[in-house]
């Protein structure tokens, strides 16, 4: 919220100060999620661009499987995705053209949620067995992009701010570090002969986070692609 009144903020004052400010909005789509962006011009070959995107996509099925290699077991699963961006870039049009290089600061938004139950039967978890009995109820979990904003760098094709008025074709390729996490959670069913109590299984949940983690590693640096249509006023 705080971010979209930032956004609003900086485009009232661009509009109200047209014969002041140069300066362009646009809206775009790509890798994480359609949304809008306002940029100004600095300096005849610098723009300073704020942009936010985001898209939603719920209830989807999906099977995860986990466990040690060779116990393995699957978690039949309904899963919701959210993507989305925020971002404060500073852009160079090195050539004063339409070529630019851009780097910044951009928190991404993504997270999937997802719920469902252990299917089949026993598994190995760091060694620990745990089967669907243990569990009452879904195992629920969530594995989210970050929380913080991170660099990022990239290239595009775009008008500047400063440009003649009018529509324009944007693209924008470039990479953004991610901090990628996962979170699991279930309640110990009262009937489960694997563990002792609700701590023990927190304790076998965290392994399994750690596992997860590992895995997400691979994610740190995540690639952007986006295409926008943008007006230069």
């Amino acid at each position: 919220m705080k971010f979209k009144t930032i956004l609003t903020a900086m485009l009232l004052l661009a509009c109200s100060s047209a014969y002041a400010i140069d300066f362009g909005v646009g809206v775009k789509a790509g890798t994480v999620g359609v949304g809008a962006e306002i940029s100004v011009a600095l300096t005849q070959t610098i723009n300073a661009r704020v942009a936010m995107t985001s898209i939603d996509i719920d209830d989807l099925d999906d099977t995860l499987t986990v466990g040690d290699s060779g116990a393995e077991g699957d978690i039949d699963a309904v899963m919701s995705f959210d993507f989305g961006a925020n971002a404060l870039l500073l852009d160079w049009y090195v050539f004063d053209g339409t070529f630019h290089v851009t780097a910044g600061m951009m928190k991404n938004n993504g997270k999937i949620d997802f719920s469902g139950q252990l299917v089949g039967g026993s598994i190995l978890i760091d060694g620990q067995p745990i089967d669907a009995g243990d569990i009452q109820g879904d195992i629920g979990g969530s594995i989210s992009a970050g929380e913080s904003y991170e660099p990022y760098v990239g290239i595009g094709w775009g008008r500047k701010a400063d440009d003649d008025p009018g529509l324009s074709l944007s693209v924008e390729i470039g990479v953004a570090l991610l901090d990628p996490s996962a979170e699991l959670s279930a309640t110990l069913d009262p009937g489960s002969t694997n563990f002792s109590g609700q701590a023990q299984l927190d304790a076998t949940l965290r392994d399994m986070e750690n596992d997860i983690n590992s895995e997400l590693s691979v994610l740190e640096a995540w690639p952007i692609l986006s295409v926008g249509l943008n007006y230069a006023f």
